[in-house]
């Protein structure tokens, strides 16, 4: 549910949000408005997408790595699921009435590893599981917290898909599900295709997707050779 947040003067002013560039301080701000009120919520960059920057060309993925370079949120995953924090938000936002928060909080420990920021632009070395990415700023220490394709798969495919077809996440686990059987269960190409569909923004994307992801016949491919 989105809520209404204040800006106070100085924030245009701080340093870490002056080193961001103007969309990312956009993205920042529109934030605040889908967290809880103790500054929390669910970390899909698709949802964000749609929610603060639907009719714009950003590229989402590489405001929030601004956004999480200069510590102004955390990442953190907990149960195999990610949220996200944003950093001070209790300082800086007054609430009459809290609501109870429904996320888990960040990390205090080890107990619950954090999702570093990525050290370059844009976020693709986190969303596949990048072990090799290193903490940095305000997150460091922090683990790495590797992504194997089916998860990635059943997190920002279905994500992805949900945004394109307006359809509810769940609804469509069962169809992934067809897809996995159809391919051997080769989850890095459906997530390829489903991230095909969407740079196309293909008007079926789920008839799209089935038609690229089903086998071709060699036969067939040799037949339309010799005509």
């Amino acid at each position: 549910m989105a809520r209404i947040r204040t800006i106070k003067p100085e924030f245009w002013t701080d340093e870490k949000v002056v080193a961001l560039s103007p969309m990312a301080r956009l993205l920042f701000i529109g934030l605040w408005n889908f967290v809880d009120d103790d500054g929390r919520g669910e970390f899909s960059p698709i949802r964000m997408k749609m929610q603060i920057l639907p009719a714009d060309s950003a590229d989402v993925s590489e405001l929030l790595g601004e956004i999480r370079r200069e510590g102004l949120i955390t990442v953190y995953e907990v149960e195999a699921k990610e949220y996200f924090s944003v950093n001070g938000f209790s300082k800086h936002q007054k609430v009459d009435h809290r609501s109870t928060s429904k996320c888990p909080p960040p990390p205090s420990s080890a107990e619950f590893p954090r999702v570093p920021p990525p050290e370059g632009k844009g976020m693709e070395g986190i969303k596949e599981g990048n072990s090799e990415a290193k903490a940095s700023g305000a997150n460091a220490p922090a683990t790495v917290v590797p992504i194997d394709a089916k998860t990635a798969l059943f997190r920002e495919g279905i994500d992805t898909l949900s945004a394109m077809t307006g359809r509810e996440p769940y609804s469509l686990k069962s169809q992934v599900g067809r897809w996995m059987k159809l391919t051997g269960e080769d989850c890095a190409s459906i997530l390829g295709v489903i991230r095909q569909a969407r740079a196309k923004n293909v008007i079926e994307p789920i008839a799209w997707i089935e038609a690229a992801l089903k086998p071709r016949d060699p036969d067939a491919d040799i037949y339309r050779g010799v005509l």
